[in-house]
């Protein structure tokens, strides 16, 4: 028996791949978080305008806004895939995964600690970096 043509297209994806999938697996977590934070922020937000109601926070939850994340979980890992192919096969000499990869948590990590900011009701990052630089003025750090 000859193996069939899909078994190899699932080989050759699988091999090509496989020196992503962490990369692509940690920038999903860094999504689901940053959904995660900004739907929580939505809801808290709706229970401020609703009076305290819990289900009137759901409210504020909306799918135009949640269609953000379906753009992010295409186009970030496919930024991802061209990068790969970048370094692999044009210049190998950048580190076109790494870079893609760090702008991208990078973006994510800061609407995360926005989100949280938002939750918390002060600025995360104007906090941490009074905390790492002590001894400088800081006034408006992250925005």
């Amino acid at each position: 028996m000859k193996p069939s043509v899909i078994l190899y297209i699932i080989t050759f994806l699988g091999a090509f791949f496989s020196d992503i999938a962490s990369t692509l697996g940690a920038i999903g977590f860094l999504i689901l978080a940053d959904t995660f934070t900004g739907v929580w922020f939505a809801w808290k937000e709706g229970i401020k305008k609703e009076k305290g109601s819990f289900w009137g926070g759901w409210k504020h939850v909306t799918s135009r806004k949640g269609s953000r994340i379906l753009i992010k979980i295409i186009l970030y890992p496919l930024a991802i895939i061209v990068a790969k192919v970048a370094e692999d096969y044009f210049i190998a000499k950048i580190p076109w995964i790494d870079v893609t990869a760090g702008i991208i948590a990078g973006i994510e990590i800061k609407s995360i600690f926005e989100n949280i900011g938002d939750i918390l009701g002060f600025n995360l990052w104007k906090r941490i970096a009074e905390r790492v630089f002590p001894d400088k003025k800081i006034d408006n750090a992250g925005e």
